[in-house]
């Protein structure tokens, strides 16, 4: 059996990727954060409730999910 965590991870990738594909053909841009902004949004989704300044009400998995491409892809910016 799949692990929860790694359904949700592959439900908000296949979201990313909908997404992206969707504004690409409407607008012609391509969605993307700072690695820097992306850690920060990741950091916040994994500190528990009590200390987070920030409250983050999507699981881990999905936010992982949703965040990995920023992480993974360096883009360049001209």
């Amino acid at each position: 059996m799949i692990p929860t965590f790694v359904l949700l991870a592959a439900a908000g990738g296949g979201l990313r990727l909908a997404l992206n594909v969707a504004v690409r053909r409407k607008l012609g841009l391509s969605l993307g954060l700072p690695p820097i902004l992306a850690l920060a949004v990741l950091l916040f989704a994994i500190l528990p409730d009590v200390i987070t300044p920030i409250d983050v009400n999507l699981p881990l998995g999905l936010v992982l999910g949703l965040l990995l491409p920023d992480l993974l892809v360096r883009r360049v910016w001209r």
